[in-house]
């Protein structure tokens, strides 16, 4: 059994040791850090978004973000406890992603 290696826009379900259940987008993941000779290398991680809320009205063009997001962190370390559910075309996307779609009807349903 392969080990199951998260990536951006997966929606998985987090089950810690004590047993608290987590579930959201993975909205982040680490890289690899190569070991530096003399310095600790940093843990892999990904955030996973387990909700949003809009922001109070502001400069849009100011913030990156038009939502504020909460995530938590995951180290990779436990990895193993997450539960792939699904994964999605991409951020914006919120339709199932398990209906076939090419990549212009994608492009002309975010335009509508």
């Amino acid at each position: 059994m392969t080990k199951y290696v998260p990536q951006v826009n997966d929606y998985v379900k987090w089950t810690t040791q004590l047993g608290m259940v987590h579930q959201g987008w993975v909205y982040y993941v680490a890289s690899p850090i190569e070991p530096k000779k003399g310095w600790k290398t940093p843990s892999r991680y990904i955030t996973i978004e387990i909700a949003t809320k809009p922001r109070k009205k502001c400069d849009l063009t100011t913030f990156l973000h038009k939502r504020i997001h909460v995530c938590l962190c995951c180290y990779e370390t436990n990895w193993g406890e997450l539960e792939f559910i699904r994964r999605r075309v991409s951020k914006q996307d919120d339709s199932d992603p398990d209906t076939p779609m090419s990549y212009g009807e994608f492009k002309r349903e975010q335009r509508n």
